[in-house]
């Protein structure tokens, strides 16, 4: 594989942990709001810094990929951004994505008052993301490119809220005795969370694979794309063993939740947070092959 796609697909799962990270950070205070728990300042902070280091790294993505287009070094491709920008479509989806990415860094730096304008901006950054992925292969404004950009919301809002949950329950105060019911309620809220966006991510993943490999005529086992494909789907098929072993075990009964429970709940969120980021990799991986590569 060229260095440069390799490059890219590190800058690309660079982007999609930052992204995860920063809808999880947004996900979490809503639902510590909601469980009548007040938002650490860290997580305020965290999130201004993951998306402002979103914006840093889609910089960095449009340099390579100009690099890339213009069949240059990294070094040479610095006089070809402008000619990116505005004479391809991947300038224009790029240009939607960071719009998206700097309107969610303004929504995040002025509070939780402003949370609408940061949802807001990550719904844009997924529409650039989108527009910019295989689902745009048949043209922009299409089902195939609407159902992707619910796909890449709803996997950064499953992965995300599991990772930052699992450091906030590690190093808040809210496995305190004093907290105790207010954590009980924060992983209930979490756990209904977590499925309503894997619910998603599962519909639209199976549209997703379904239009991607349509025009495939080889067995896709065959493939190296579909090697990828397997080892992402074995992944998902772990982190959601993971989770269902979390709320049939340790959140079955809400009202009566021992100590014990909270913390295996928490040890198994850590199992499953680990999981969901090497999926955001791989995903990155899958992005930039082609269904019909031939093995």
């Amino acid at each position: 594989m060229d260095p440069l796609v390799v490059a890219q697909i590190g800058a690309a799962s660079i982007q999609d942990i930052l992204f995860a990270m920063a809808a999880g950070l947004w996900a979490n205070g809503a639902l510590l709001q909601r469980s009548h728990v007040a938002m650490p300042g860290w997580m305020r902070t965290w999130q201004r810094i993951a998306f402002g280091l979103l914006a840093l790294a889609a910089i960095g993505y449009l340099w390579l990929q100009a690099a890339v287009m213009g069949g240059v070094s990294i070094a040479e491709a610095g006089p070809l951004i402008v000619p990116v920008l505005t004479e391809s479509h991947f300038g224009i989806a790029w240009s939607l994505g960071f719009v998206g990415a700097i309107l969610a860094v303004l929504g995040s730096v002025h509070g939780r008052r402003f949370g609408v304008v940061v949802a807001l901006g990550a719904v844009v950054y997924a529409a650039g993301k989108a527009a910019s992925s295989h689902a745009a292969d048949s043209g922009d404004f299409t089902l195939r490119e609407a159902v992707h950009v619910v796909h890449l919301f709803a996997t950064a809002m499953w992965a995300g809220s599991v990772i930052i949950a699992a450091v906030v329950l590690r190093r808040s105060a809210l496995r305190q005795n004093s907290a105790w019911h207010h954590c009980v309620e924060f992983c209930t809220r979490l756990s209904h969370f977590a499925t309503a966006s894997l619910a998603l991510v599962l519909l639209t993943g199976v549209y997703n694979a379904a239009e991607d490999t349509a025009q495939v005529t080889a067995p896709l086992v065959s493939t190296p794309y579909g090697h990828v494909l397997g080892i992402k789907l074995v992944l998902v098929a772990a982190a959601v063993i993971a989770a269902g072993w979390n709320r049939m075990v340790y959140l079955s009964d809400d009202e009566n939740v021992p100590y014990a429970g909270i913390r295996g709940f928490t040890y198994l969120l850590v199992v499953e947070a680990v999981l969901l980021l090497v999926v955001l990799v791989v995903a990155s991986i899958l992005g930039h092959m082609s269904p019909s590569t031939a093995g």
